[in-house]
């Protein structure tokens, strides 16, 4: 049963579990984890939380070997969103790209008393791999653009199953506009920060409502190619995280890849190589020399925004200034590069 706000039927209270620290949030959620875990038949020995943001993720370490455990945001991805982007990833395994190993290529949904709604559950199997938490380098930013555009050319080319449902990621933009955080003034954040996110969303708005959508520059992507979704493993690449994977302008997973890339020493040399390496495997898509600088504008002001937006979590409540003003900054600096 997914329980809505203002009833409770012996469980916590959606509001109740938003106000909870982030530690007391992210122990509830690990006791629904344990009752997902025996429907795989994994018995856990330890369980170690690794990222509460949209999902929560735990590292799971049991007799059957290693596990990374995601529970799913409620109202975010459906249940066949979900599903969907396992069928995917089971496709991409078999041609050989190194991406997440669902076990049993199923979802569990699972629910307890201390959360207050039921959640969509996945297992991995666990990926090795280092994260780049500094500068990218010219050589690892050519890998990640050489794999980018294998992804694009093998969504190209397949053919998804019946009753495939992902996303359209860019469907808000041709949609009535609805209220957005930045609309009024927002405690603890600078006003001019708030109308650049404004501007950012309307001109966002603008330029995907003129875009024409062409196998050429639309299609599958992985959608949030950042750095803490890329695993480094002895010279080979691992993706995970496919949880954003929709349909989209391909332009996206450049701007996904380098956003957090623009406030770096080396960040134009980065840009190039992505470029470059995405060109060693296919042609770029038209026009992406002009369309990289916008849609960085649109994902540093999207992720902006989204924080602003998660006042569930204790974490992003926190800290939404620091992030809000460093995202800002960094569209800004978008003003230094030439394209």
């Amino acid at each position: 049963m997914v329980l809505g706000r203002g009833h409770n039927l012996g469980m916590i209270w959606v509001d109740a579990f938003s106000s909870l620290s982030q530690e007391e949030q992210i122990n509830r959620l690990q006791m629904l984890g344990e009752r997902a875990l025996l429907e795989w038949d994994i018995s856990a020995e330890r369980i170690e939380p690794l990222v509460h943001a949209e999902n929560t993720t735990f590292h799971v370490f049991s007799p059957q070997g290693e596990f990374n455990l995601r529970i799913s945001r409620p109202g975010y991805q459906s249940t066949s969103n979900i599903q969907s982007e396992l069928a995917f990833l089971s496709a991409l395994r078999q041609e050989g790209f190194r991406v997440p190993d669902p076990v049993q290529d199923r979802l569990v949904t699972a629910s307890v008393p201390e959360v207050p709604e039921a959640r969509d559950c996945v297992l991995f199997r666990w990926m090795n791999g280092e994260f780049r938490r500094e500068n990218l380098s010219s050589d690892e930013s050519r890998m990640v653009g050489a794999a980018m555009a294998q992804l694009h050319e093998f969504s190209a080319r397949w053919n998804p199953p019946a009753g495939f449902d992902r996303q359209h990621n860019h469907e808000w933009a041709v949609q009535p506009r609805t209220p957005r955080p930045f609309d009024d003034p927002i405690e603890g954040i600078a006003e001019e920060d708030r109308l650049l996110l404004r501007n950012v969303h309307d001109e966002s708005r603008e330029l995907l409502r003129s875009l024409r959508e062409t196998p050429e520059t639309f299609g599958l992507i992985h959608a949030d190619l950042h750095v803490g979704n890329l695993l480094f493993d002895d010279g080979q690449l691992n993706i995970i995280d496919f949880d954003d994977a929709g349909f989209a302008f391909l332009y996206y997973d450049f701007a996904s890849s380098l956003a957090f890339q623009v406030s770096r020493p080396n960040f134009v040399e980065v840009r190039d190589a992505l470029l470059a390496g995405y060109e060693s495997v296919k042609s770029l898509p038209p026009h992406t020399e002009s369309m990289v600088r916008p849609f960085l504008r649109m994902r540093l002001g999207g992720v902006a925004t989204w924080i602003l937006k998660r006042t569930d979590n204790p974490a992003f409540r926190e800290t939404a200034p620091q992030w809000v003003r460093s995202f800002c900054d960094s569209i800004r600096k978008l003003d230094d590069y030439s394209y």
